[in-house]
């Protein structure tokens, strides 16, 4: 081989040369130690339980639940078809209590049990709901005193009337001479 053409010399590398007052000690072969089962190997095994048992466990709550969801939706559909035929049941009730009101039939009826038609029906005025009544006068009226039968001193009883246009009240005064 040619030297670079570039005209750089190369520098050639000598082999080391030993040196003789330190000297290398003799390779040998590594061997390591033992391995110990000690709590490193137990513990890397308990990792691998409890990452396999929450697997199982979170599979497991996951099932559960589906089964869960499941049980609801058909309860669910069970409680939607029993209100659907009681609504029905309820709609042929409405049905049949509108044809036994019906103011024909009614007529009917009381035309078979002997009961005649009036002469005049009076309508009563519509009264609004949504007005309040006035609030009733709740007061107790003065007991009324009698006169003793037997007594032969008693006064006449003089009675007094006063009247409200809400109530009207009486009371009774009784008097008594010796």
């Amino acid at each position: 081989m040619a030297p670079p053409a570039t005209g750089t010399a190369r520098r050639a590398t000598a082999a080391p040369q030993p040196r003789s007052s330190a000297r290398r000690p003799a390779l040998r072969v590594f061997e390591p130690q033992p391995r110990r089962t000690s709590r490193r190997h137990l513990s890397r095994r308990g990792h691998l339980w409890l990452a396999a048992l929450l697997v199982v466990g979170s599979l497991l709550a996951v099932v559960v639940g589906d089964t869960m969801v499941a049980q609801g939706q058909v309860r669910l559909a069970d409680l939607q078809s029993a209100i659907t035929s009681q609504l029905a049941t309820q709609k042929a009730a409405q049905t049949e209590v509108a044809q036994l009101a019906a103011p024909e039939r009614v007529v009917a009826q009381g035309i078979l049990l002997g009961l005649t038609a009036p002469a005049q029906v009076v309508d009563l005025p519509q009264v609004p709901l949504d007005v309040p009544l006035p609030v009733p006068d709740t007061t107790p009226l003065p007991v009324a005193h009698t006169a003793p039968t037997a007594s032969t001193h008693t006064a006449a009883a003089t009675t007094h009337t006063a009247s409200t246009p809400a109530t009207t009240t009486v009371t009774t005064a009784t008097a008594s001479t010796r």
